[in-house]
């Protein structure tokens, strides 16, 4: 098979799995088929077609490939994890909660008994049902590194995302030194007036009803999201459903994921964005989110490369998604789409960067854990787990999500990145088009234009592109700094 052959393969399974992960996250398939759909495609995991690309293809194809080789090995384990997180039901208080609703209801909460008991039940359940095959799914993904001639699957992910990990956990540790202060003592402002608590108390059970600001859910109606975005989009010129090739499901259904996520399908021509809905700012920031995923997804032309449209860094497209949803954050923003007046902006805004600056925290920490994780034989790694994200965030975390808080080939990174990467942009956008130039055509054509190009240029060569530096930390904290003074 040349590579011709196997960018049109590629193609045709790309399109097979992302409507097969999008009608079982959305909760519209009960049981999904992720390795009836790799055993359609055996030639993709041949040894030829890795010694092919090895010879005549491109970084972010061999990248892609090595994932499709670890793809259908781990893709019964992903069927067995979707179908026991569809079935699970926690027993909490007399009550019967279902797993997949548990982050939802943690969010919603005044109770923080229930919270306690909830997420007790959630990690305790998570670790009995989801840690023997996320185990077992790091196992084979560091098996099958190791058989591709790697030396670990640190040293694996490095080499083919072209991301020096090692690098990137030092600028990690650097930046959580540097903001700790400022955390601290922002966040306990936050914290008193929300929970009547110390920092020394804090649990992550507590984490999402901190920042859920519910006493501004009046000024982000449910029924008004969609056309709240789509009017939003017009005033910069662009259409927020692409002509149709976006398309929003905000249904709340059993069996959903709560955790919105976009699936391209087909790039550019069709793109699902999935929400469900958990009420209030939080809503709007999400379905931000997976708008900036979509409308980037949806804006490559159909003649650009498979390796442009499909694969490369994704810490471009989380950039994007990360634009779009630190909109919601922005004071003339929130002025302009809201009926919040200057009091409540000043307020919703401290909130909002306080939890930036958790978030960003939180996945700098996930970064040196999972440096650790990789490198160990993943026993006796959970105390490390838990002082990581416990000293980070302030909230104590439990060693039973020691497993179940890693996503796969170091996602955390691309997040991270894209946190640098959006910052960034968001800073040249306000120097050239003005503070609100989320109204501004042109800056929506200077968008549209980085979106069209994909993923062709990883992170570090945009960072380079549009603002003249390396991708760091210093302009998010800037703008942090800012939103806090």
């Amino acid at each position: 098979m040349n590579i011709t052959e196997l960018v049109s393969r590629g193609e045709a399974i790309h399109e097979e799995l992302g409507r097969e992960y999008y009608l079982t996250l959305a909760g519209l398939k009960p049981e999904p088929a992720f390795q009836e759909i790799y055993d359609r495609y055996p030639e993709l995991v041949c040894d030829d077609v890795l010694a092919t690309v090895k010879e005549g293809g491109s970084l972010p194809l061999l990248e892609w490939i090595v994932g499709v080789r670890i793809g259908r090995k781990v893709a019964p384990l992903e069927e067995r994890q979707l179908e026991w997180e569809q079935a699970a039901v926690l027993q909490v208080g007399g009550r019967e909660v279902p797993y997949l609703r548990a982050t939802i209801e943690l969010a919603n909460s005044a109770d923080r008994e229930y919270r306690l008991q909830l997420d007790q039940a959630r990690a305790r359940e998570g670790a009995r049902g989801l840690g023997g095959i996320k185990g077992d799914r790091l196992a084979l993904e560091h098996a099958e590194m190791s058989a591709l001639g790697y030396s670990d699957y640190v040293s694996a992910v490095s080499a083919l995302s072209g991301i020096d990990l090692d690098t990137l956990g030092s600028s990690a540790v650097e930046f959580l030194d540097q903001t700790q202060d400022m955390y601290r003592d922002s966040l306990a402002r936050v914290v008193k007036k929300r929970l009547g608590l110390g920092l020394d108390q804090l649990m992550r059970a507590d984490t999402s009803w901190t920042f859920r600001a519910d006493e501004f859910d009046a000024a982000f109606p449910p029924d008004a999201l969609i056309d709240t975005a789509i009017g939003q989009m017009r005033e910069m010129d662009l259409d927020a459903e692409q002509g149709g090739r976006v398309l929003f499901d905000t249904e709340d259904r059993d069996g959903k994921q709560p955790r919105a996520f976009c699936v391209p399908v087909r790039v550019p021509e069709e793109v699902y964005l999935v929400i469900r809905p958990h009420g209030g700012h939080n809503d709007y920031r999400t379905f931000w989110h997976e708008l900036g995923h979509a409308m980037h997804f949806s804006s490559p032309a159909r003649s650009l490369p498979f390796e442009a449209r499909w694969l490369g860094d994704s810490s471009v497209t989380e950039g994007f998604a990360m634009l779009w949803d630190h909109l919601t954050l922005d004071t003339t923003w929130l002025r302009r789409y809201t009926d919040l007046g200057d009091h409540d902006i000043r307020s919703l805004t401290f909130e909002l960067a306080v939890q930036e600056l958790h978030l960003v925290r939180r996945y700098a920490a996930k970064i040196l854990y999972e440096l650790s994780l990789h490198r160990s034989d993943l026993i006796g790694i959970g105390p490390e787990y838990v002082s990581r994200l416990s000293d980070a965030t302030l909230f104590r975390y439990s060693e039973d999500d020691y497993l179940g808080d890693v996503d796969p080939g170091f996602y955390s990174a691309r997040y991270v990145r894209a946190w640098q990467l959006e910052s960034l942009i968001s800073e040249q956008l306000r120097q050239r088009f003005d503070e609100d130039w989320y109204r501004n055509p042109q800056a929506g054509e200077f968008v549209h234009q980085l979106m069209s190009r994909g993923q062709g240029t990883p992170a570090d060569g945009f960072a380079n592109e549009v603002a003249g530096v390396d991708l760091t930390f210093d302009a998010l904290i800037r703008r942090v700094e800012s939103l806090l003074a």
